[in-house]
C-alpha cells in the first residue's frame, strides 16, 4: 500500500504532465477535471475551475510546457511546493520562446471518492525583469515595473 506521500508525490507528477501535454487543448483540457476541483483559484486572478480553463485556452499558439524539478510535500496540512521550469513554446514552430522557473503552493482537498484534487495555486515566478516584461509580451499581459 502507498504512503500518503507517495500518492500526492505521484499525483503531482501526473498533472504536471496532464498540464503540459493536455491541459491547453479545447478538445483534450477536460481531463484536467481529475486535478482541479471546481473551486479551484490561482492567486487572485482565477477564482474557478472553468475560469482557469478559460485562461488556458487564451494562449492556443502558445503551449506551456511544465518541467518538474523538485516536490516539497506537508501530508499533514494537504500543501504541495513544486519547483518547476516553464517554458512558453510555440506550437507552430516549436521553437522555445521563454524559459523561466517558478514555485508553486498547492493546497490540495480530498474529494468524496478519496481523490486529491488542487483547490488553490499560488505562482511565484523568477524575478528576472526581462523575462518578466517577455512573459507579460508573449501572453498580451501589461507589464509594470
Amino acid at each position: 500500500m502507498s504512503s500518503k506521500y507517495e500518492k500526492i508525490a505521484r499525483f503531482m507528477k501526473e498533472y504536471v504532465t496532464a498540464y503540459s501535454e493536455y491541459g491547453q487543448v479545447a478538445e483534450t483540457h477536460d481531463v484536467m477535471d481529475k486535478f482541479y476541483a471546481p473551486e479551484l483559484s490561482f492567486d487572485d486572478m482565477v477564482t474557478s475551475r472553468e475560469q482557469w480553463y478559460e485562461t488556458c485556452l487564451a494562449h492556443a499558439g502558445i503551449q506551456d510546457k511544465l518541467t518538474l524539478e523538485h516536490l516539497f510535500i506537508d501530508e499533514k496540512q494537504n500543501e504541495v511546493g513544486a519547483l518547476l521550469t516553464a517554458q512558453a513554446v510555440n506550437r507552430a514552430t516549436g521553437e522555445v520562446l521563454l524559459t523561466i522557473k517558478m514555485n508553486t503552493l498547492y493546497n490540495l482537498k480530498t474529494d468524496e471518492n478519496g481523490e486529491f484534487k488542487i483547490i488553490k495555486a499560488r505562482v511565484f515566478l523568477e524575478t528576472h525583469p526581462q523575462k518578466a516584461a517577455k512573459l507579460c509580451q508573449i501572453y498580451g499581459m501589461k507589464f509594470e515595473e
